[in-house]
């Protein structure tokens, strides 16, 4: 054995080696792995995040069309360097050993009535005159034409929509918006032909 010594040796040297590669490579997969978990959460994240700017568009539409460009703004304003920089990092920075200020004593709460509410004073001017008038009612927002607008889209994006709302996507593009006008919103519409 030994002349076959130094073979053993170099095989299990060799062995070691591919040990050490599998274990950087397990770790290195690891890593891929929980980096595309991640990313699932943000699309699923974004995903969410433009469906409700579509409902509260619609929502909007109809209260007061007027206010879609402040609401846009809103939106954009999300996107500036600043209120980015507000946001956590992917990469948490090193935490910094912070010493507490000190903070003064306070009396303890009176645990004698604790369903006692504080008393307010408030005091009401009015410059204008009071009348027995009527108020008239705001007219109400005229609700979109849903059946137009399924008719407006393509036969595949209404096939779509169909099987993605669970209805029968057989059929002429009027027969298939007839099925789906009850069971859709706008919001639905603006979605599947974005």
């Amino acid at each position: 054995m030994q002349l076959l010594a130094a073979k053993f040796n170099q095989i299990a040297s060799a062995i070691d080696a591919t040990n050490a590669q599998i274990v950087t490579l397990q770790a290195k997969l690891s890593e891929l792995q929980e980096h595309q978990q991640q990313l699932l959460s943000v699309e699923q994240a974004c995903q969410s995040a433009l469906a409700q700017v579509g409902t509260a568009l619609s929502m909007l539409n109809h209260v007061d069309p007027a206010e879609i460009p402040t609401f846009k703004a809103a939106v954009d304003a999300q996107f500036g360097t600043d209120a980015i920089a507000f946001l956590e990092s992917a990469t948490p920075a090193p935490a910094e050993t912070v010493e507490p200020e000190p903070v003064e004593p306070t009396a303890p709460e009176s645990p004698a009535a604790p369903d006692v509410e504080p008393v307010i004073d408030v005091e009401v001017t009015t410059d204008a005159t009071v009348t027995d008038e009527p108020i008239e009612p705001v007219a109400k927002a005229t609700p979109p034409d849903i059946e137009g607008m399924l008719n407006k889209m393509t036969i595949q994006s209404i096939r779509k929509l169909a099987a993605a709302k669970g209805a029968d996507g057989k059929g002429t593009r009027a027969s298939i918006a007839a099925r789906l006008k009850a069971i859709v919103t706008q919001a639905d519409i603006w979605n599947a032909t974005a």
